[in-house]
């Protein structure tokens, strides 16, 4: 079964556009990565949301020491107000096949 993992940054002020800059560069090669099945970015006025949805843990586990993410993490740094929440989801489906569960 598939790995949904939501991370959310939290710009300084001023700083989104940086943030999601540096999404633009990196995603690129994320969605390149074996497993990756989704890797999206979303935002609002104070943060920036990543949707990502991997085939197997290991999947996402390779994905987190990958090249990609130091590259990311080398491009974050310092415009950030707080670490990134990152929380590893398991899914719950529900209703209709279609639309109770990330596909």
């Amino acid at each position: 079964m598939s790995v949904v993992v939501v991370a959310t940054l939290t710009p300084q002020p001023g700083k989104l556009q940086q943030i999601l800059d540096a999404f633009a560069l990196v995603a690129p090669k994320v969605h390149d990565e074996p497993g990756c099945e989704l890797y999206a970015a979303h935002r609002s006025a104070n943060h920036v949301v990543i949707i990502e949805r991997w085939s197997e843990a290991t999947d996402l586990a390779a994905h987190a020491a990958g090249t990609p993410m130091t590259q990311l993490n080398a491009l974050l740094r310092g415009l950030q107000a707080e670490p990134t929440d990152v929380t590893v989801l398991e899914n719950v489906p529900f209703g209709d096949p279609q639309k109770g569960t990330i596909q």
